[in-house]
């Protein structure tokens, strides 16, 4: 596997957060359950293929768990609270129950179901499934220190927040496996009655490790700034209120009034152009220790531009 090209190894940890981005924002936009089932089985492939010896590659297990767990839960609470009166062609016949509130109409319970309905709610939850595992996806390969290096280092306070909770969850993973396995060789008991013996080991265990990652960034110079003139603080931060405010103003007028879209463009692009300076000019007040930058290869490319792509036809509707 370290011969794979598109191993974690080596290639941009970045190219995973951009790769999960993608397929999380296609399947918000599908509503086609066959090409969420693509995306999530899409994502676990990946791992699969793609993964190294990490102890943040093995987190993959408790999003496939979770994942399972939204789509049983999406259906279960479809089948409970039934909208449908008299489907036409009803899969699933349960008896009805209906409560009443005391105000507005009573709550319907079971009942009729039809398989319109039913895949209806299969969809949804396989769309929660594939946005939870594109994430997972990237959470698994992404090396959380290899990306704080790739950070510009204006943005160093909120990298290293950033790093260390994306970093709590595979540790979490981690540490309950240690404690497991030290409460097995000690002949410890298993099943619910463990569950006290191992929460507070386990989340000790997490935060021990997360504070030593930031101390260790600390140590790199993460959090120190360098002194600044007056003038260079103030272009500073009137750069950041002015990007702030563009953006905005942008937004919101693309949301009220779409018609008008060249001007609310005129502002985004404005507002994105006065961020890059707000973050230049940040940037020249940060001092910290430089590592070597990951390069960029043509796995990189390769995997952005197949997820781009399909995150344009998404967009345009030819794969919806």
């Amino acid at each position: 596997m370290k011969n794979n090209p598109f191993n974690a190894q080596n290639t941009n940890p970045a190219t995973w957060w951009l790769v999960g981005i993608c397929l999380a924002v296609l399947a918000s936009l599908t509503t086609s359950a066959l090409l969420l089932l693509f995306i999530a089985v899409g994502s676990m492939l990946i791992v699969l293929l793609c993964r190294d010896q990490s102890s943040w590659s093995k987190s993959i297990k408790f999003y496939l768990l979770l994942a399972i767990a939204v789509v049983l839960i999406r259906v279960i609470f479809r089948i409970i609270f039934n909208l449908e009166t008299a489907p036409s062609n009803p899969i699933l016949v349960l008896p009805s129950l209906e409560i009443s509130l005391g105000f507005g109409s009573s709550l319907r319970l079971f009942g009729a179901i039809s398989a319109t309905s039913l895949m209806a709610a299969i969809t949804d939850g396989l769309r929660l499934a594939a946005i939870i595992l594109s994430m997972g996806m990237a959470n698994s390969l992404a090396n959380p220190r290899k990306l704080l290096r790739q950070t510009p280092g204006a943005l160093y306070e909120i990298a290293t927040a950033i790093s260390i909770a994306i970093n709590l969850a595979p540790q979490l993973i981690s540490s309950l496996n240690r404690v497991r396995r030290a409460r097995k060789l000690r002949g410890e008991s298993k099943g619910l009655r463990a569950l006290p013996g191992l929460v507070i080991p386990v989340l000790e265990d997490t935060i021990d490790q997360s504070m030593a990652l930031a101390a260790s960034m600390a140590a790199r110079g993460f959090g120190r700034r360098s002194e600044a003139s007056s003038l260079r603080i103030g272009a500073t931060r009137f750069t950041g209120l002015t990007a702030t405010t563009l953006l905005a103003l942008g937004a919101t007028l693309l949301l009220i009034s779409p018609q008008n879209q060249a001007l609310d463009l005129i502002l985004l692009l404005s507002g994105l152009s006065a961020s890059v300076i707000y973050i230049r000019l940040s940037a020249l007040g940060a001092s910290r220790t430089r590592f070597v930058k990951a390069k960029w290869r043509y796995p990189d490319f390769l995997l952005i531009g197949v997820s781009v792509s399909l995150l344009i036809l998404g967009f345009s509707g030819v794969i919806l």
